[in-house]
């Protein structure tokens, strides 16, 4: 190595012994420190990205087996910090009901979950060995898991969904679809393989007679065609007629292919394509697509085959956007739509203060419309929607009561009334 070049020495400059070892001394004492700041500046941001738990374990000891109680002890404050941080994903009401659940899937392999910990403090009180620690829980792990055992989305409000999907198999002329004049009652076989999988994972639905009997009451009821030509707006209104919360649009078709060579086998192609949308506001929440293909003799039996495969396929994909979506709901920030009567347009001021002061999760407040003595205004919160309209029911602004009429995911209805 040049250590003349890499210190700046100009061999047109004379230097002594002496002026190079202090040159080289502070270079040496500049690197060392730079490296030293890189490594204490990425330790702080590693730090500032982890999440770390305080948890606290005991555990009795017994024949003066001190280190079978420590590390007991140990075991116990992993199982605590676990459960704290299950306690952000779930209700704690979920959390009691399944307890058994818990317990047998998730607590017995806690420290499964611990990434890494630090002790920060044991001692002896008695025949009780205590330890502290400071824990870091893995979020992505623990989510998977308790996702798997169908509590993870209770956190959510369990959204009601819809299912609209058009299906049409081998030897059909058109789609069937349950919806609209002259449609099939029948459930076809994509969407009865998506019910069976949503609802495993603790999903519920609307029931369908109840959106078709509000069909025939509501005269101005347009004539609901099939995907593709099923509008987003058309959905909607259909999911309003429900009172579904979330709604899946698609199509499920199903195509026979060629005989494999010297058999009557015929090869089966299906394509089931959907896409998810927030029946409050119209957000796109998922979409997904999947094709499979079956061989069989009967072409009408392997395309229901097929259909129920690519159904299969595209489930898990619809589900993990949508959960990813509903949990912003809850632990994020999220737009709720809400609508209050009973406020005069001269105190409209005064009650976006009152609900930026007393109302916990407002994080701001847009104004739309105010017409017919009802203000409208999107809020954006923190948390959840329902959360929200409990913290509003029976609060008093301007000498009147708040209470709540109606709330959906998106949406609080508000009246104020005078005493």
């Amino acid at each position: 190595m040049n250590f003349k070049a890499l210190l700046g020495y100009n061999d047109g400059l004379k230097m002594d012994k002496l002026q190079f070892r202090t040159i080289l001394l502070k270079r040496v004492t500049f690197c060392a420190v730079l490296v030293g700041c890189i490594f204490i500046f990425s330790g702080l941001l590693y730090a500032s990205k982890a999440e770390y738990i305080e948890a606290e374990g005991y555990a009795v000891i017994s024949g003066d087996r001190k280190d079978i109680a420590r590390e007991s002890a140990l075991n116990n404050a992993f199982r605590r910090a676990v459960e704290q941080a299950i306690g952000v994903l779930v209700e704690s009401e979920t959390m009691v009901r399944n307890f058994e659940l818990l317990n047998d899937r998730v607590y017995s392999r806690s420290a499964g979950y611990v990434k890494k910990y630090s002790i920060t403090g044991e001692k002896i009180e008695g025949d009780t060995f205590r330890i502290r620690i400071n824990a870091m829980v893995s979020k992505v792990r623990l989510e998977k898991d308790l996702d798997e055992i169908g509590l993870l989305i209770k956190k959510a409000g369990k959204p009601r969904l819809m299912l609209l999907i058009s299906e049409q198999n081998i030897a059909a002329d058109k789609p069937s679809y349950w919806w609209g004049s002259g449609s099939s009652v029948s459930i076809g076989v994509a969407e009865n393989t998506l019910m069976e999988k949503f609802m495993g994972k603790g999903f519920i639905f609307v029931d369908r007679q109840v959106v078709l009997a509000g069909m025939k009451e509501d005269i101005k009821a347009p004539v609901f065609s099939a995907p593709p030509g099923l509008s987003n707006e058309t959905a909607l209104k259909l999911a309003s007629l429900g009172e579904a919360e979330v709604v899946i649009i698609g199509q499920a078709v199903a195509k026979a292919g060629p005989m494999l060579m010297n058999t009557s086998i015929r090869s089966c192609q299906a394509t089931v394509s959907v896409r998810v949308l927030n029946a409050d506001s119209g957000e796109p929440l998922a979409t997904s697509s999947a094709s499979a293909t079956v061989a069989h003799v009967d072409p009408v039996t392997g395309g229901s085959e097929a259909l129920k495969k690519a159904s299969t396929e595209i489930s898990d994909k619809l589900m993990s956007q949508i959960l990813a979506k509903w949990k912003k709901r809850v632990n994020g920030a999220h737009s709720v739509k809400l609508s209050v009567s009973g406020v005069k347009f001269d105190s409209m001021k005064a009650f976006r203060e009152f609900l930026k002061d007393k109302i916990e999760n407002v994080e701001e407040i847009y104004d739309r419309s105010y017409k017919d003595g009802i203000a409208r205004m999107d809020v954006e919160i923190s948390g959840s929607t329902k959360e929200m309209a409990e913290e509003l029911s029976g609060k008093r602004f301007n000498n009147g009561l708040l209470e709540v009429t109606s709330f959906t995911s998106n949406v609080i209805e508000l009246k104020l009334k005078q005493r």
